[in-house]
């Protein structure tokens, strides 16, 4: 009797000490993994031009969207939408940046027609609810590397703290005055991609900032990416041409 039980002792131990050891698989595993995560979110932010730890190697996911949504509130997404860099006012590119107006010449049509592109935008309008210092958010993501191409914030009231703030973050900026002196725009650049920050006063007499982050190795390969897949599309074509007949 005292050996049957003994027995059962032993193989209650044998199945507890299995069981502790799935738990601390599985825990092991959980930290792990949320310890992968976090770097794999976290290290971009050391990488050139960054907004709210969206970096130019930030992937767009649905954690990244959540953190988003807590900071400026609900998201509005469009994808295949139009992609226009245009900033300030027209042939301000052409002039300051030639090399973003190129690409915006080449993702535009030089008629306006509308070119849609195979990305994904996020839009957000009520951070002041989550009293975040934005009016306005919008970031575009290449849906093809799931990697930013260009961020635009409009702000008013906290425009001058995050003006502060960028140049803290990332030094001494250059400074463009526009042609009829009305505003400025000051500008960084970094990793080959563009920070620009634009000091306008608007209708009411009141100071607006406008900033704007070109990822420019990404927006190169949309448009590589795309002139590619043109030039394939017309091969097809012509090919189906020659033979149809």
């Amino acid at each position: 009797m005292f050996f049957l039980k003994s027995k059962k002792f032993q193989i209650f131990a044998i199945i507890l000490s299995f069981i502790g050891l799935i738990l601390i698989i599985v825990f092991v595993n959980y930290f792990n993994k949320k310890e992968i995560q976090e770097t794999h979110f976290s290290e971009p932010a050391h990488k050139g031009f960054t907004f709210l730890n969206i970096g130019e190697n930030t992937k767009i996911s649905s954690d990244v969207r959540e953190q988003l949504r807590d900071t400026l509130g609900p998201d509005a997404i469009a994808r295949w939408s139009t992609l226009d860099l245009n900033l300030n006012y027209k042939g301000f590119l052409k002039k300051y940046f030639p090399e973003l107006y190129e690409l915006n010449v080449k993702l535009n049509s030089p008629i306006g027609e509308r070119v849609e592109h195979d990305t994904i935008q996020l839009t957000y309008r009520y951070a002041r609810k989550k009293k975040a210092p934005f009016d306005y958010v919008k970031l575009v993501f290449s849906n093809l590397t799931q990697k930013p191409l260009f961020i635009f914030i409009k702000s008013n009231r906290a425009g001058s703290d995050i003006l502060d703030a960028i140049i803290k973050k990332y030094g001494k900026a250059k400074t463009i005055r526009w042609d009829d002196k009305s505003g400025k725009s000051l500008y960084w650049e970094k990793n080959r991609s563009i920070l620009i920050i634009s000091i306008n006063n608007d209708r009411y007499g009141h100071p607006e900032y406008q900033t704007a982050i070109y990822y420019v190795p990404g927006l190169e390969e949309l448009v590589l990416t795309e002139q590619q897949k043109t030039r394939h599309q017309q091969e097809v074509i012509n090919k189906t041409g020659k033979t149809a007949f």
